[in-house]
């Protein structure tokens, strides 16, 4: 089955995704999420039939650390090792998100 979006959905994704955008890009942006969509309409028609299901077995597994308790560094130490902070606290991106 056949999806698209149109530009009322297109809008309601990137504010969903906290994007802003210009509005003389909304429909480009539109007409690549429509691009993506129907790429994968195609994929989706393709007959497998026979086609045996992926595996893939991982010779070794990756190694692990132990799950143990440990006791951090020194807090001041901890705290010079940021890279921004305000009094005691970590400073952080702000998020735009329109209300």
């Amino acid at each position: 089955m056949k999806m698209t979006v149109d530009r009322e959905v297109t809008l309601r994704m990137a504010k969903a995704a906290q994007l802003r955008i210009a509005p003389d890009q909304i429909d480009h942006m539109m007409d690549s999420i429509n691009d993506i969509l129907d790429f994968c309409a195609l994929v989706g028609d393709l007959d497998c039939t026979g086609t045996p299901d992926f595996s893939w077995k991982m010779k070794k597994l990756p190694s692990r650390r132990p799950d143990a308790p440990s006791d951090w560094c020194d807090r001041d130490e901890f705290k010079a090792s940021a890279p921004a902070m305000d009094g005691n606290f970590f400073r952080v991106p702000k998020i735009n998100a329109e209300e």
